[in-house]
């Protein structure tokens, strides 16, 4: 028996396929900045939560990722 996919599921579906369709267009610098943001935001929130603390290495690596969406993405930091 086939089930009926609902309204949400064919919306989550589409968002899905878009956000893959997405990532396959980003270069392979853009990509490397996006996946070293994530794990040094992930490794610095793990480490906040753990220990309640956050170290130096964790810090440096948010820096570093930081500037690597900067340049990778033409961001600017407009707010001063």
């Amino acid at each position: 028996m086939t089930k009926k996919k609902t309204e949400w599921e064919i919306q989550q579906a589409k968002i899905d396929a878009d956000r893959k369709k997405a990532m396959k267009s980003l270069t392979e610098d853009q990509l490397k900045a996006i996946n070293k943001a994530y794990k040094s935001i992930k490794d610095a929130l793990c480490n906040a939560r753990e220990l309640e603390d956050i170290y130096l290495s964790d810090i440096r690596n948010l820096d570093i990722a930081m500037w690597k969406l900067r340049s990778e993405f033409n961001l600017e930091d407009n707010n001063g």
